[in-house]
This record gives C-alpha cells, sequence and structure tokens, in this order.
C-alpha cells in the first residue's frame, strides 16, 4: 500500500508538472507583455511606422530627398535630430516633460533676443533619451553631434548650459517667402536578403505655390519640366511624371533602422 502511495504522488506530480509546463509554452506571458519586431513580422504598420522616419522639411533642408545617393554622412544635422525629436513625439512622448519659461532662463537657454512674450514653451527631452533613440533610426554604427536644432520656422531645440536637456520651445518664427506644397506616398515595398532588409518606394514633387513650378527634390534645384502647378491640380493626373526615390532599411537588433535614400 505504501508502494501503491509513493507511485500515485509520483504520478500525480508529473501530471501538475505536464500542465504547468502546456500552460507556460501555450499562454508565454512574457513574450506577451514584451513583443519584439523580427525579420519574420513585417507588417503594413511596420512599413507605415519607418516610412514616418522619413521627412521632408518646409525649409528646404537637405533631406533625403536631393536626387542623389543619400545616408547618415550626408544630410542635415538638423535633419538628424528633428527625425529624433519627431521619433519621441510619435512613439515615446512619455519621454517628454513640461517645461516653463522660468525654468528655461534659469537653465540659459534663452538669449536676449529672444523675445518672451511670442515664446511658448513645449518640452524638454534628456539628451540621454536622444542617445537612446538614435540607433533605432539610424543603426549602431552612425554617429551625430549634439547641438541645437531647428525642427521647423517655428519650432526650435536649444541646449542647456549643461548640454544634459534639450528645450524645445516655439518662438517668432522665421520670415520667409517661402510658399511650397509637398506631394508623396508610398508606391509600393521590397522584403528582401531573408527580411532583413526593406525597401520602400515613393513617389516625391515639391511645387512653389508663388511661381508654380514644381521640383523633383526637396531643395528645389531639379525642375521637373513636365508638371506645372495650377489652383485644380490633382497629383493622380502627374503620377506617370513624378520620380520614385527608394528607402533602404536595414534590421539590427530588435530594430530596422534607414540606412539610404536614392533616386530610382
Amino acid at each position: 500500500m505504501k508502494a501503491k502511495k509513493i507511485i500515485m504522488c509520483v504520478i500525480a506530480a508529473l501530471l501538475v508538472i505536464a500542465i504547468c509546463i502546456i500552460f507556460v509554452t501555450v499562454f508565454d506571458f512574457e513574450k506577451e507583455q514584451d513583443p519584439q519586431i523580427t525579420p519574420n513580422n513585417v507588417t503594413e504598420e511596420l512599413i507605415n511606422q519607418l516610412y514616418s522616419y522619413i521627412p521632408t522639411n518646409e525649409m528646404g533642408l537637405h533631406t533625403m530627398y536631393t536626387g542623389y545617393y543619400n545616408t547618415i554622412n550626408n544630410i542635415s544635422n538638423d535633419i538628424i535630430e528633428s527625425m529624433i525629436y519627431e521619433y519621441i513625439l510619435e512613439f515615446d512622448e512619455f519621454k517628454l516633460e513640461s517645461v516653463t519659461v522660468e525654468e528655461m532662463t534659469s537653465a540659459g537657454v534663452l538669449n536676449n533676443s529672444d523675445n518672451t512674450n511670442d515664446l511658448q514653451p513645449l518640452y524638454k527631452v534628456n539628451v540621454s533619451v536622444f542617445n537612446e533613440t538614435f540607433p533605432k533610426i539610424f543603426g549602431t554604427e552612425a554617429t551625430f553631434r549634439i547641438a541645437d536644432f531647428r525642427y521647423n520656422y517655428n519650432t526650435l531645440g536649444r541646449l542647456d548650459d549643461n548640454s544634459s536637456y534639450f528645450y524645445i520651445f516655439n518662438n517668432t518664427p522665421l520670415q520667409t517667402d517661402k510658399n511650397d506644397i509637398v506631394f508623396r506616398n508610398i508606391t509600393k515595398y521590397a522584403v528582401t536578403d531573408n527580411n532583413n532588409t526593406i525597401e520602400i518606394y515613393d513617389y516625391y514633387l515639391k511645387c512653389d505655390l508663388n511661381t508654380n513650378n514644381c521640383y523633383n527634390d526637396e531643395e528645389k534645384r531639379l525642375l521637373n519640366n513636365s508638371i506645372k502647378y495650377s489652383d485644380n491640380f490633382n497629383i493622380n493626373d502627374y503620377l506617370n511624371n513624378v520620380v520614385t526615390y527608394k528607402h533602404t532599411f536595414k534590421y539590427e537588433n530588435d530594430y530596422y533602422y534607414w540606412f539610404s535614400s536614392d533616386l530610382v
């Protein structure tokens, strides 16, 4: 009888262990709580997220749309830091901290020429957040320069005296006679290299509303002789005349990062 009881206890224990193993295998809570991007789960949502990294710049700064091959080595540092800030706004907004004019003044962020009546504080962001975000967009092999940057005509990012925080704020907008409109959209994408490379293709057109001339690049150097802007302009009528850019992303450390952009 004693031997039978021992055998029954062993069988019961094995059944409990088996049930626990099945439970963990099926439900795997840890994996559900911390999903990772892998080369096997390329989705439309991921494609749209990656495409959101690619900026257009109303000031005409050197972005990915230049008409030739671009990597991080030949785009503007303002664009690099603006892309990081845009990523934080979109995907890590809890890392944005509130700020006041008084705090900006005590941190040495404001200049004598700044009109505090027109100034609107937005956020402050620890420089460490920029450093942590950078490789998610540009990969671990690239580097960038921590410096003040201009996000757009109204919005600036300035470092405090200790270079420990970026202070983001709206100030008196730059005077400009630029009046441009940009048309772009994804046309297709390709997944290659065992899903370790994603290529996103889009069309691009920038039109000057002052002259009605349209261009194939951000800096308005490459005139598109086939297109003129008008009041009833519809980009869908000109898709055979717009240029295509290819944006390449590489997989590394659970992220796809922007590698290059080029005119096809």
